[in-house]
């Protein structure tokens, strides 16, 4: 199947600038509230570098891990994250290509350990993939740069906003 990106229209990237979910700033990480969801939830994804290592650091490894080798655009070492599972899918910035739609939707469907998504590209606007892919009561957790970890509880409500969000990208809907 050819590679097909879906590009970010401008009137999404104001919105998309802001967390799509609850912001915990870098230092609530370390607190009891973070550390809480984090316990409690029955899947976790993790989209970034670094935001995998925290995860990981307080003692979760990510069910899906999807990172792209880069932290703020520039180069860094692979988070030192145990996988059963390496995926690679190609996706250029400001955009979401199929295959990273169903490299994520792939590792979500895995039940064997933890599964790393390597992004070739950039993986900043995957959480959508993510939330498209994740079952219901997932959490997300990415990287709001140089600020802190969002946290996205995905529920029916987080679905549909994500599904919206596809729509305007041109993303087909799938059965």
């Amino acid at each position: 199947m050819p590679l097909k990106e879906y590009r970010l229209p401008s009137s999404l990237r104001e919105r998309l600038a802001k967390p799509i979910g609850k912001l915990f700033r870098d230092e609530e990480t370390k607190g009891r509230a973070f550390r809480s969801e984090l316990e409690k939830a029955s899947f976790v994804i993790t989209v970034g570098d670094r935001v995998t290592e925290r995860i990981a650091e307080l003692g979760r490894i990510p069910e899906v891990q999807v990172v792209d080798g880069r932290e703020r655009r520039v180069e860094r070492r692979m988070p030192d994250v145990h996988y059963s599972r390496l995926i690679r899918v190609l996706n250029p910035a400001g955009t979401i290509t199929n295959e990273a739609l169903d490299g994520i939707a792939q590792a979500v469907k895995e039940r064997d350990g933890s599964v790393r998504v390597v992004v070739e590209g950039e993986e900043d606007l995957l959480v959508i993939a993510a939330v498209a892919a994740a079952p219901i009561g997932s959490n997300i957790y990415y990287g709001q740069p140089l600020v802190g970890v969002v946290l996205v509880r995905v529920d029916r409500a987080a679905k549909r906003r994500n599904r919206e969000i596809l729509k305007e990208m041109g993303v087909p809907e799938s059965g």
